[in-house]
Formats: C-alpha cells, structure tokens, sequence
C-alpha cells in the first residue's frame, strides 16, 4: 500500500506545480504594468506643477508692473510707510529679482507720508507744487509801568500804569516749488499780511479805572523769500534722510523803522500808539539750515536747525517822534532756530504729527551818526512753540495741512492756526 501511495503523490505534486506557474507569471507582468503607469501619472503630475508655478509666477509679474512707481530693487529710496512685504508680495519672487538685478514696481508712498515730508522735510519727487496758505496768530501782552521812586523802602511815589496789547496777524501766503532733479529743489514765498493790534492802559493820573484804549490795524505785502534746498543723503538703514537748505529774504514788506506814535487824545498824554504797522524787518536776511528725516514704521521722525544772520542796514529815520528824523545804522538780531518732532501715517489720506520748535533771537544795536553804537533794551527774545498739526489728502494731487501752535515762552505767540493747501503737477 505504501509502494502505490508514493507515485500518486509525485504525480499529484507535479500537477500543482504546474498550474500554479502560469498565475505567478500573470502576476508579475501586471504589477509591472501598475508600476509604469504610476511612473507616467508622476511625470504628467511634475509638469502641471512646473506650469502651475510658471503661470504664478507670471501673475506676480503682471500685478507688479500694473503698479505705477518703479524703483531698483536694493536701492537707496527709503521704504515708505505702508510698504512691505505684509501686502502680498511674495518673498521668493522679491528675492528672485534682487538676483537677476531686474527692476520691479513698489507702490508709491502715501499721500499721508507725502505730507509729512512736505512739511517737515522737503520733497523732489513733485516736479512743480503751487501751496497756498492762511495762517492767524495771537498775542496778548501786559505790561506794568512804574515812573518814580519809592519812599523808606515800601512805598512808591509816581506814575504807575498798566499798559496791555492784543495783536492779531492774518497772513495769506502763496509758495511755488520746482524740483530740478531727485536731489535739488528750489522754492518762492510771496506774504502778505494784515495786521489789527489793541492798545491800552490802566492807570492814569493815579485813577484805576481810567482806561484809554485805541485800535490800529493795516495790511500790506510782506518779506518775499527764495529758498534753495539740496539732498545730501537719502534714507537708508540706520541713516536718516538728509537735506541742506539756503534760504533769502527780501525786505519787501513795510519795515518798522521810522514809524511814527501819536498819543491818544482821551488818554491824558498816558497812550501813544504806532500811526501803522509794520509787515517786514526791513532788512536782507540769509539762513543755512539742515534738516533731518527717518522713517520707523509706523511713525516719522524729523529734526531741523538753522541760522539767520541779518545784515545791517542804513535808515534815513528810525525815530519815533513825528517831529525828529534820526538816521541811523541798524543790525537786527541774529537768531537760531532749533527743531523736532514725530509724525503717523495713520492711513493712506491721514497723518497726525506733533513738534516742538524754539527760536532764540539776540539783541538789535542801532549806531546813530557821530555816535557808537548801542544795544536796544528788551530787543531779545526767546520764543518756544509746541505744535500739533494733521493733514488729509483730498484727491491725488491735492493735500491740506492743518496745525495749531500753543506759545511756551513769553515771546512767543499766544496761539498760531494754520491752514495749506499743496496741489502737486
């Protein structure tokens, strides 16, 4: 039984293998079709992605140049506030084109920022602004006047008088600016002011409530100033943008010399008034300055100085009595000026800044003929402003500029409003 078991066995395991090669060989030629066909899906898959970046690179390009300010890439303009890369620039087509040296579009700053700069600063890349203006100041001022001695060192004996003066001064001033180039520009300012001053004291003939009071008001054309301004350094890195200005004036406007007082008739010879008032300084006047601007987003930062030197000048009357003529020499006090402050773009039309400016004037000496010269009492002065301005862009090309002045100092203006309107060609 074992004998005839055996070969039955052979033969039965020989069938199986023989069958079971076929499927094993079917078997392998799918699998190595599976896999061809995957490597081609593949493929296929690679290129649509090569064209899908091709075609994403292409918007990217045609989204920038629909922009309409073009600037080398890793150059030296200054970004603007409202510019980088959180507006959807892609970093990698940034960093491509800063390989190639290609020249790609940066949107243009702000109208905002743009009038900070006006403001401030200066700005070349308008090539004509026409900018009128309408400012007012205030000022009131009181004086007390003692004309006598005083007794066992406690009592006064004479005249004493208190004397107040409100000054009022609208000023209506039209500036033209031309830029020759990125780094050169030139500017005219032509005034003219109207002025309505207050006079009056208390305290005639030792009467407290004798008042004497009397107006004097006139208007005419003030100082006309040219102005030349240079850029030294743009703004790059930790380095602000640098200007370098030279400014004239002119003395077109009516100069304060020679104006004569009359006394007020109810004032019991207590009162004397100007016959009118002056509108310039009546000399010629240069002064460099420099000023200084950095952008830290999202705020502007600005200082300035500069220094006025007047020349002298001869007068053929400087008296005020209307029945004396004096000529004389005079040299107006020189002054330095010193400024800063800081500026938001709050948006792409709105900007807010606030600045601090003081001015400190010397004293002016007169030299009458035959005579040496002397200074003039109280002719110095040291005035400090605080300033708050805003300004708002009505239209592309149109801006206005609005700003209050509070007086810190007691030579300076009580309060100061201003009003600009620049429209850019």
């Amino acid at each position: 039984m074992t004998e005839t078991s055996f070969p039955h066995r052979t033969l039965s395991l020989c069938i199986g293998l023989a069958l079971a090669s076929p499927i094993q060989a079917a078997t392998d030629e799918e699998v190595a079709a599976l896999q061809q066909q995957v490597k081609e899906i593949q493929h296929r898959y690679e290129q649509q992605n090569a064209v899908l970046r091709a075609m994403a690179v292409k918007i990217q390009q045609l989204e920038q140049e629909s922009k309409p300010r073009s600037v080398k890439v890793g150059g030296n303009t200054p970004p603007q506030p409202g510019t980088s890369a959180e507006q959807g620039e892609p970093q990698a087509t940034t960093q491509q084109a800063q390989t190639e040296g290609e020249v790609v579009k940066e949107a243009p700053a702000s109208r905002s920022a743009e009038a900070v700069y006006r403001e401030q600063h200066t700005l070349f890349d308008r090539k004509f602004t026409i900018e009128p203006g309408l400012s007012y100041s205030h000022s009131d001022r009181r004086d007390l006047f003692l004309n006598g001695f005083l007794a066992l060192d406690a009592i006064f004996l004479g005249d004493l008088s208190l004397d107040r003066i409100k000054a009022d001064t609208w000023t209506f001033d039209l500036t033209g600016r031309y830029s020759y180039s990125d780094r050169l520009q030139f500017d005219v300012n032509v005034p003219y002011l109207y002025r309505d001053s207050s006079f009056s004291t208390v305290g005639a003939g030792f009467a407290t409530n004798s008042v004497a009071e009397d107006d004097v008001s006139n208007g005419d054309l003030g100082d006309i100033s040219f102005g030349a301004f240079y850029r030294l350094f743009q703004e790059q890195g930790s380095r602000p943008d640098t200007v370098v200005s030279l400014r004239v004036k002119a003395p077109t406007g009516k100069d304060p010399y020679g104006i004569k007082f009359v006394t007020v008739s109810d004032s019991g010879d207590n009162l004397t008034i100007p016959t009118e008032l002056p509108t310039g300084n009546g000399v010629w006047s240069i002064t460099p300055g420099i000023s200084f601007i950095k952008t830290t987003d999202p705020a502007i930062l600005f200082a300035n100085l500069s220094y006025t030197y007047h020349f002298e000048r001869s007068f053929s009357d400087i008296s005020t009595d209307p029945e004396t003529h004096t000529s004389a020499d005079v040299d107006l006090g020189d002054s330095f000026a010193i400024g800063a402050g800081f500026a938001f773009a709050l948006n792409e039309n709105l900007s807010a800044s606030m600045s601090y400016s003081h001015r400190i004037t010397r004293e002016t000496s007169i030299k009458q003929r035959g005579q040496s010269e002397v200074s003039v009492n109280g002719s110095d002065a040291s005035a400090g402003l605080l300033n708050f301005g805003l300004s708002y862009g009505l239209a592309d090309n149109l801006t206005m500029s609005a700003s209050v002045g509070i007086g810190i100092t007691p030579d300076a203006p009580d309060v100061t409003v201003s009003v600009r309107f620049p429209y850019n060609f």
